[in-house]
């Protein structure tokens, strides 16, 4: 009996200390990342906080009048584009890399963490229905007049469904005049939980026309880089001679980022040492680990993990693509496009992917660098319209797969 209570004690130390370790590694990453973010954020020119009504309602009428004479109509004529609603300030380099995203305009928030993360060009897919585009440009509007980092690098499309023949021109609505500015119009409800079927794939395409960088890396808006990805990038891409203009062994190569969820009470981890040691603890899993683990865990991540940090950015090994994989990665811009019919939840990414795949290229998971989305994602995160969206989209899947042996007749590859 003496034996079996100091054993259960042993062990009760045992747990109190790993829970201590927790408790101690939370309060020191939130710390330490505190200071770094907010380094960031209070560099000069980098944030506004001083707009004024003024400015948030000038540049609220410009966007509008870009709405009203800048749109055309989509391959299906089902929703209005207005390309560019608002320009960036400084246009990237072709050795740059453009982060390429889309949400609703409820979820616009998210893009000041992902531009204080990036540090360099975005082009990100709005999409409001008619009765909320007042509160999308209002939204934009805001972003711009009060961060001077989006209004340097953050190029606006949206996208909306086709209005209605006689439609009114978009003013300001008296429920936004009394907001104060630099307040945003950010809710709970899902991209997925509209009054019209979410076009995912096609803000996906409207958000990488016209980018002037050679390289993208198309991710959602809620998920960020980890520290230095951009710049160590270029600088990869630079010494291999990576290029839209001349042909080089990694013309056919995407290059992988692991991706990854932080628990919610976790600051988003920076370099790969903090995101192992994380790993290790139980506070950090690939992504989408529970509601669909087979469509990340080809990437490997037990071997990435292992694998040291170095000083530069390098490929680490090649993963070949088998079903339902969809990794996120960084690409040349002339990659195939996304299938515009793939709306809603399910199948949207996977299907681009595999036609890389059919289309011969190479997926090269990448040594350091990674991609992280706070929070983790469960069942419960999710519309609850989810499973019949996946179900019709499924049957989309396999029509689609076969139109790919039309479209690629010498390819030996499948999508399986």
């Amino acid at each position: 009996m003496m034996k079996f209570s100091v054993g259960k004690l042993i062990i009760f130390l045992a747990l109190v200390i790993v829970v201590l370790q927790i408790i101690h590694l939370i309060l020191l990453n939130k710390l330490e990342n505190r200071n770094r973010l907010k380094s960031l954020l209070m560099a000069p020119q980098q944030v506004d906080i001083d707009a004024t009504d003024e400015e948030v309602e000038v540049t609220f009428l410009q966007l509008a009048d870009q709405l009203q004479k800048g749109s055309i109509l989509d391959s299906s004529g089902e929703y209005q584009i207005v390309f560019n609603l608002a320009p960036v300030l400084k246009k990237p380099k072709p050795s740059d890399v453009t982060i390429v995203t889309q949400c609703s305009y409820d979820h616009l928030k998210n893009l000041i963490n992902l531009i204080v993360f990036w540090q360099g060009p975005v082009s990100v897919a709005v999409y409001a229905e008619n009765e909320n585009l007042p509160e999308a440009l209002w939204s934009i509007a805001n972003l711009l007049a009060c961060h001077s980092l989006i209004k340097t690098f953050v190029t606006f499309h949206l996208v909306s469904p086709l209005p209605p023949k006689i439609s009114p021109p978009v003013s300001i609505a008296p429920s936004l005049l009394s907001k104060q500015p630099c307040q945003w119009i950010n809710t709970s409800e899902s991209n997925y939980a509209k009054r019209r079927s979410y076009p995912n794939n096609l803000l996906r395409n409207v958000g990488r026309k016209n980018i002037a960088s050679d390289f993208i890396l198309i991710i959602d808006i809620d998920i960020l880089p980890s520290h230095n990805l951009r710049k160590d990038f270029i600088k990869f891409a630079t010494s291999k001679k990576v290029s839209q203009k001349y042909p080089n062994e990694f013309n056919k190569t995407v290059f992988v980022l692991p991706a990854f969820e932080v628990n919610s009470e976790i600051s988003t981890p920076l370099h790969k040492d903090q995101l192992t040691h994380l790993l290790k603890l139980g506070v950090a899993r690939p992504f989408y680990m529970e509601v669909c683990s087979k469509c990340q865990i080809p990437t490997n991540y037990e071997a990435w993990q292992k694998e040291i940090s170095s000083s530069e950015l390098l490929p680490l090994f090649e993963v070949p693509w088998k079903d339902p994989w969809e990794p996120f990665y960084i690409a040349l811009k002339n990659i195939p496009s996304y299938d515009e019919r793939f709306k809603q939840y399910g199948f949207n990414r996977i299907s681009q992917v595999c036609e890389l795949h059919i289309a011969g290229y190479t997926f090269a998971v990448l040594n350091n660098a990674f991609l992280v989305h706070q929070g983790w994602k469960t069942a419960s995160t999710f519309h609850s319209a989810k499973e019949n969206d996946l179900e019709r989209n499924r049957i989309l899947f396999r029509q689609f797969k076969q139109e790919l042996k039309s479209k690629y007749p010498e390819s030996s590859r499948r999508c399986y």
